[in-house]
């Protein structure tokens, strides 16, 4: 009964099997001996080798690789172990060509060796172009300009930092590095830093923007517009976040203007009356939803015309500055001036009681009285007649509260002017 071994196969069918094998496998497969006869030589092994010969006699490894690898006899012949890898990766560069091969040598007993070789051109090239892409991302990270870039990791750490960056924010890689991201943004609204947040809502949604107020290193601050996009690991898990932050101050200033230009008057710096309209029926909106009152201030400066007939319109432009600026400084910050027509303004007196507004009001009456409005020498004295209104539930929107103060102002001016008249 002829032998098997334990998989139930026959000796010679498993060498049949093995040389299949060989022949069939991509890889290039060669047997030789220490003098370098070649015995065997797979498929792969003859494409390989066959551009390094002329005569395409592939009888013997040494002469075969002798233009690629000269010293590889001497390398064999020293090899004084029985057994083991001689070589192990050595790359070949085919002449003429762009192909590299890699030659590895076993030697499996004193008069048996084996070479495995592969084409590696494929991988090298994908290598060289990986390496290409590395050093133009990594000239683009650094040297872009009006883009700061920085790389944080899940813990939400700076780990890079480009120049743009530095140049915008004044921050440099030794300041940053390793520290966390809410460094460069100031708290939010809701008390959470604000780089936190950006970092939560990316890994959630794989990007987020925000649009700010953005921390510079002697603790000034830019308007900063700021992407971060989150890194995917094989799994799809953020492992990583990049944020790409620009500089946009600028562009707000711009449009800061451009919104002032709209909104203001643009003698007295007050809110011009459509601007003003807005911000009564918001003033409308909170006390109808949050019961949060407000006064409005209707206010008319005397004998305005008078003072235009006599002096010019020049010192009545003068006069309509101070009137705004002394209201100004009279009230509060939240307050709001609006010029609503030639000499008339609207004060908006927000979460403000009907005694508190007269109080005020009086107290705007009279620093107009007391001021000297002074123009090429001459120091002329103004007065100002006021209605106030407090808002009431019978009103329909803020007009009315409006139209209210007006007929206030108008009982004022007929009782001589110079006076606060309350709804």
């Amino acid at each position: 009964m002829a032998d098997t071994n334990s998989a139930g196969l026959e000796p010679a069918s498993n060498y049949e099997a093995l040389i299949e094998f060989l022949y069939l496998t991509p890889v290039g497969i060669v047997k030789f001996r220490p003098d370098g006869t070649i015995d065997m030589a797979n498929p792969a092994a003859a494409q390989l080798l066959m551009p390094l010969v002329a005569d395409f006699d592939l009888s013997d490894i040494y002469r075969v690789l002798s233009g690629v690898a000269p010293g590889l006899r001497a390398l064999v012949e020293g090899f004084q172990a029985m057994a083991g890898p001689i070589c192990d990766q050595m790359q070949l560069v085919v002449p003429g060509t762009r192909a590299v091969l890699t030659l590895c040598i076993n030697k499996i007993n004193a008069g048996t060796l084996m070479a495995v070789i592969q084409d590696i051109t494929g991988a090298i090239e994908q290598e060289r172009r990986i390496r290409d892409d590395q050093q133009r991302f990594r000239a683009i990270f650094e040297n872009i300009r009006g883009c700061g870039i920085c790389t944080v990791d899940l813990d939400g750490r700076i780990d890079a930092w480009n120049r743009s960056l530095n140049r915008i924010g004044g921050w440099g890689p030794d300041d940053v590095t390793g520290m966390p991201i809410d460094l460069l943004f100031p708290q939010g609204n809701n008390g959470q830093p604000g780089g936190s947040a950006l970092l939560e809502r990316a890994g959630q949604n794989g990007t987020a923007e925000t649009e700010g107020w953005t921390v510079r290193k002697d603790g000034s601050t830019f308007w900063g517009n700021t992407v971060a996009t989150a890194l995917p690991d094989r799994d799809g898990r953020a492992s990583g976040y990049v944020l790409v932050t620009r500089d946009l101050t600028e562009r707000k200033e711009i449009e800061d203007r451009l919104v002032a230009l709209a909104t203001t008057d643009p003698l007295t710096g007050a809110s011009n009356r459509r601007a003003g309209e807005a911000r009564l029926e918001e003033a409308f909106s909170r006390w109808r939803r949050y019961g949060r009152t407000f006064v409005v201030l209707m206010v008319d400066c005397d004998h305005f015309k008078a003072v235009n007939d006599r002096w010019g319109h020049d010192v009545g432009d003068a006069v309509l500055v101070a009137l705004v600026r002394l209201c100004r400084e009279t009230l509060r910050e939240t307050d709001v001036t609006i010029r609503w027509g030639g000499e008339e303004f609207v004060l908006l007196l927000h979460e403000t009681s009907r005694d508190v507004a007269l109080s005020m009001a009086e107290r705007v009456r009279a620093a107009i009285e007391a001021v000297k409005v002074e123009h090429s020498g001459n120091a002329i004295r103004i007065t100002a007649s006021i209605g106030v209104a407090e808002v009431a539930e019978s009103d329909r929107g803020a007009e009315e509260a409006v139209g209210r103060a007006d007929r206030a102002l108008y009982r004022a001016k007929n009782a001589g002017r110079n006076r606060v008249v309350a709804d």
